[in-house]
Order: C-alpha cells, then sequence, then structure tokens
C-alpha cells in the first residue's frame, strides 16, 4: 500500500468550470484539416513487411496505397504496427495531413 501524496500548495481548479472548445470556434482551415477518415490496414499476401491500406474518401471513394510497415510504423505510431501483427489488420482514424505524409 502506498502512502497518500502531501497536499499540494497550488490550488487546483474544477473540471465542471472548465469548458471544451467549441468546434464552431475554430477557423474554418483547422475544421476542415481535422477532419477524420477510417483506414484499413492489412499485409499485402507474399510479403513480410509491405501493407496495403485502403482510405475512405469523403464522397464513397476509396484510396489504395502500399508502404512498409516501418513507414506506417513511423507516421501513426507502434499502436497501429502492434495490431497488424496481432490480428493480421487494424482500422484507423487519420488525418488528411496524416495522409499526405504517406504519399
Amino acid at each position: 500500500m502506498t502512502a497518500p501524496l502531501p497536499s499540494s500548495p497550488r490550488p487546483q481548479q474544477s473540471t465542471a468550470t472548465m469548458t471544451p472548445l467549441s468546434s464552431r470556434s475554430l477557423p474554418r482551415a483547422v475544421q476542415t484539416s481535422a477532419a477524420l477518415h477510417d483506414m484499413l490496414c492489412s499485409w499485402v499476401p507474399g510479403t513480410t513487411n509491405i501493407v496495403r491500406l485502403k482510405i475512405s474518401a469523403e464522397r464513397g471513394g476509396e484510396r489504395m496505397l502500399e508502404v512498409t510497415s516501418t513507414h506506417l510504423g513511423r507516421i501513426f505510431g507502434k499502436e497501429a504496427v502492434h495490431d497488424l501483427y496481432l490480428k493480421g489488420r487494424a482500422k484507423l482514424k487519420v488525418t488528411a495531413q496524416q495522409i499526405a505524409l504517406l504519399t
């Protein structure tokens, strides 16, 4: 069992009084760049390090890309690659900026 921590001399703020930033107050450019797309990742059959990405477009279309698992891990973090190794596929929410980094 751990001992309780001493109280801090800094006054604490209640989380109830803090209001979240509304998306209406953000500039239009920030709203569009933060739009999330679904991306499905799966291994390319017969390879050990190539990942096929299916990226859903806003109007119902799809883009297909193939990248290395190392490149995918550098952009989206080790969690994306970890799911690939464990399950064989991963589903991520990505921004337009992250998609631009893939190409």
